[in-house]
Parts: C-alpha cells; structure tokens; sequence
C-alpha cells in the first residue's frame, strides 16, 4: 500500500496530548494529528524523524496526519488504518493465507452490537474478522495492546459468542514494523485484554499475526508470525 504523494518529512518535537504532535518541517513548527491514540512507548521520542502526509480540509484541525517514525533502523507505521488497508489488500488478492477459501468479503460489517472490520463468506459458512493495530515491540516480541482497550475486549466477547452460534471468528493482529517476530497479549497494561484473549483461543476463535515492510512510502504485509497465549 502506498502512502501517496503528500507525503512531506519532519522532526518529532513533542506530544502535548494523545492526537496531537509538535512537529519541524523545513525549520517550521507545525501541528499534526496522530490517528493512533494509544502510548506508542520508545516511538514518540524528541529529534526522531517522521514523516507526515499532508491533509488539509474545512474539517480538520491541523493540516497534517503523523503516519510513520523511524526507529532505529526502520521505519513505524503508527496509522491503525493502514493495518486494515494492507489485510484487505491481501484478501483481494487472495493471498491471506490464513482465510483461504472465501467466495467474496464485505467491509465494516455490523453484526450484535458490534461492527467488524471484514466478513468473509465461505461456501458454508460466514467468518467474522476484526484486525488490531500492533505499534509496541520488545524484543522482537510485539504487544498488544498498548494502553487499555473497552473496544477490544467488547469485540473479543462479541467473537466469542458468534463463534458459539456457529460462525467462524478471527482476530488477525497486524504489526506495522519489520522487526516483530511474535505477538502476545500485553497483560501488564490490559490483564482483562489478556484474560479475554485466552477465552476466546479456548473458544476456538482463530488468532493471526502478520508483521509489516515499511518504507518511506509504503506499508505492506511481510509474513505470518505466531500468536503466543
């Protein structure tokens, strides 16, 4: 997937809050909005480079979307909508191999109380599949989440019981880095994220992991890694 050709580079100043950045373009200090408003550990660090596409409208509040940061010697996506925009990417070329199979799929599809990233139709059955943004790596190990989630924990109980019923479930975790080989629950930050998580894998909901290539101007699904509960 690529980022398009708005995309200008910057120095990451500060974040005086969870959606907002202070960001050098040129030698000019700009504002940014930060779609993903979990902590980003070790992401978010002064004099970090960044890059930023450039957004402007009558609606929005800061012209400019932060999207990526370079870590060390890679780069970060720190855009959630970009970790569904690869998977569906993937399933219409029909090369997600952990959904093989599917006749067609719908996006942001609303069933109980909850909407789903994807719904995939299958000759005999209907799959429910929500994608989580992974941002935190420790050790090549990535972690989710990395602040508490209501929304996650709502949609794992959700999983559950439409797996009961008799669909079939996922949740596909997407890292939007290279470097990380393995994904677990982040139980030191959401212990209930992390208990919902092994209920639903006793549940037989099917959990996958896929980390990311990312480069100054494009995000796109490298391999599968396992999830460890």
């Amino acid at each position: 997937m690529k980022l398009g050709d708005r995309v200008v580079d910057g120095i990451f100043l500060e974040r005086p809050n969870r959606y907002l950045a202070r960001v050098e373009i040129d030698g000019k200090e700009i504002k940014a909005h930060i779609p993903d408003p979990g902590r980003l550990p070790g992401l978010m660090v002064l004099g970090r480079r960044v890059r930023l596409i450039y957004k402007p409208g009558p609606k929005r509040k800061t012209e400019y979307s932060l999207v990526l940061v370079r870590h060390g010697n890679i780069w970060v996506s720190v855009y959630p909508v970009f970790a569904n925009k690869v998977v569906e990417k993937e399933l219409l070329e029909g090369n997600l191999s952990c959904l093989n199979g599917y006749k067609k799929f719908k996006r942001e599809v609303k069933c109980g109380e909850s909407r789903f990233d994807f719904q995939l139709d299958f000759s005999d059955v209907k799959a429910f599949v929500e994608v989580k943004s992974v941002s935190l790596v420790e050790g090549s190990v990535g972690k989710f989440p990395d602040a508490p989630t209501k929304r996650g924990v709502k949609h794992l109980k959700e999983l559950i019981e439409l797996r009961q019923q008799g669909f079939r479930t996922a949740v596909i975790f997407v890292s939007q880095r290279s470097d990380a080989r393995s994904i677990i629950s982040n139980d030191e930050i959401d212990p209930l994220f992390g208990e919902w998580l092994r209920k639903a894998n006793l549940a037989s909901v099917e959990l996958y992991a896929y980390n990311c290539s990312v480069t100054k101007s494009t995000v796109s699904i490298k391999h599968q890694i396992p999830v460890n509960i």
